[in-house]
């Protein structure tokens, strides 16, 4: 019998690990379901230093007393993945493993985490010919679908990558305040996302995680075939050994990086680059403990 994906990735992330990581669903995380994220408890008089928001005009108007509701603090928090499934995820990523395979691993591990804390975990994917969406759910069976789901939705045969229709798909299907994770390949989310990514950041908690593309070029490996799964045709030997092809790629490559870097740096979302399966748990415990330690400056 096949080993689950789910228990793969505990196998990957031992406790202490684990353990580390809990910035996770700590800080910032917690405060985003206070307020519409709490259950009614009880109403009290108003009192200096009382939210205004909090006050019950109705309640208020019949005892001529303000009052202010209270409210208890949902012990469930929501967690959202967001997966970009397109045909680019299923190439190759920069350290030679697959970038749906890294992909995968940074879901299960947002999965395992939440699931360690009584967490639920929901997921929007695919494209605009076939949405992809599961509902928030913690149970072992509900997080291998997740992970199921995004390993056979991502294949050369998928469409050509979106990041705007999944952004803009994300916002309208998750309504309810998440730690949203955005999986995607380095090119994602463009610059020209930026009015989305902010509009998101309204409403959710966000975390960025792209996987690098590996070198286009292969120019030490020309016994290998290079194909463009986005439209895909064979790369030439004569461009792959060019240095001046080379020094635009790179040049092209840096420059599409620091954009992206910037951009997520100006909306204030933690976010990382990692080179594939081989790095993205360590990358990703070191993200996760530089956003807990800045939540707990803040």
């Amino acid at each position: 019998m096949a080993t689950s994906l789910l228990t793969r990735v505990k196998a990957r992330v031992d406790l202490h690990t684990s353990n580390r990581a809990r910035g996770l669903i700590q800080g910032r995380g917690r405060s985003l379901f206070k307020g519409s994220g709490e259950d009614f408890d009880d109403l009290k008089y108003y009192q200096p230093g009382d939210k205004i928001s909090d006050i019950d005009w109705k309640a208020t108007a019949r005892s001529g007393e303000p009052l202010i509701r209270q409210f208890n603090e949902e012990r469930v928090r929501h967690l959202s993945i967001v997966a970009d499934t397109s045909a680019a995820m299923a190439a190759t990523a920069g350290d030679g493993s697959s970038k749906r395979d890294a992909a995968i691993l940074a879901a299960g591990m947002i999965c395992f985490l939440a699931q360690k804390n009584g967490d639920l975990v929901g997921l929007v994917a695919g494209d605009e010919s076939r949405p992809i969406q599961l509902p928030s759910r913690s149970s072992d069976g509900h997080l291998e679908l997740l992970l199921r789901t995004v390993q056979q939705s991502t294949t050369t045969a998928a469409g050509a990558a979106s990041s705007s229709w999944l952004l803009e798909r994300a916002f309208r299907v998750t309504t309810r305040p998440t730690l949203m994770t955005i999986i995607t390949d380095e090119a994602h989310p463009s610059v020209e996302d930026f009015t989305l990514l902010r509009r998101l950041t309204t409403r959710h908690d966000l975390l960025v995680i792209r996987i690098a593309d590996a070198d286009p070029l292969q120019g030490a490996a020309l016994e290998n075939d290079v194909v463009d799964v986005d439209a895909p045709r064979e790369i030439g030997s004569m461009a792959r050994t060019s240095k001046r092809v080379a020094h635009d790629v790179a040049a092209y490559r840096e420059a599409r990086r620091e954009g992206i870097s910037d951009m997520l740096d100006r909306l204030h979302v933690s976010h990382m680059l990692t080179q594939g399966e081989t790095t993205v748990v360590d990358d990703m415990i070191a993200l996760l403990r530089a956003r807990e330690y800045r939540n707990a400056r803040a």
